[in-house]
């Protein structure tokens, strides 16, 4: 019997990546790659262990390094090879990307008092727009769904772009529900994609209870 395609939901588990040195030095690490912390090690078997069980069909991660590391056991255990897909990648921080809070600060205050009242990062010369990230994020999730209709798809990405993306589905901006929805390292979100309607549903959100 063949399967109707278009009636099949497809399911996609969105993991942020690992802590990183970046993480802990309180860096902009936009496109710019860290190594992965011991604490972000422990943070990965931990994760590995929650979703050991799943059966994925296909695993994504964007270019940067941190994220392949940071699913690579569950590739392993699913004999899959991780794709690198540069739609996934990170918000790219401009003239600052891979600086610290506190030289940005010193370069430019106004950037970190933006960032607290609207939780954005704006007005970074050179930098990617949230406009730009939620659009880019959101028309690869789409594609990648189109491309595995009826599968377990598993996305390592990064913290705004997954955000943002997130943030699209539900029709919320930046500026609200910021704890809510501000990724920590490897949390878990869950969406299924219909191809009937051509749209999202998020099922789990930020869930790091495995931590």
């Amino acid at each position: 019997m063949l399967m109707d395609w278009k009636k099949m939901k497809t399911k996609i588990y969105i993991v942020r990546h690992t802590q990183t040195v970046g993480n802990i030095e309180h860096r902009l690490t936009g496109r710019k790659d860290y190594e992965v912390t011991e604490q972000g090690k422990i943070y990965v078997s931990k994760m590995t262990e929650r979703l050991k069980d799943v059966k994925f069909d296909i695993a994504y991660a964007s270019t940067s390094k941190r994220t392949s590391k940071t699913i690579q056991e569950l590739a392993d255990l699913n004999n899959l090879q991780i794709i690198e897909d540069e739609g996934l990648c990170e918000m790219y921080f401009g003239i600052y990307d891979g600086k610290t809070w506190d030289e940005v600060n010193r370069i430019d205050p106004k950037i970190d008092m933006l960032h607290q009242e609207t939780n954005e990062i704006l007005e970074i010369p050179e930098q990617e727009t949230t406009e730009e990230v939620t659009e880019r994020m959101y028309n690869t999730m789409t594609s990648i769904a189109n491309k595995n209709l009826g599968k377990n798809v598993l996305i390592c990405s990064h913290g705004v772009a997954i955000e943002a993306f997130l943030r699209k589905i539900k029709g919320l901006p930046f500026s609200e529900q910021r704890q809510e929805n501000s990724q920590k390292n490897t949390s878990i979100n869950i969406v299924t994609y219909d191809s009937n309607t051509k749209s999202f549903e998020i099922e789990l959100l930020n869930d790091f209870s495995h931590l």
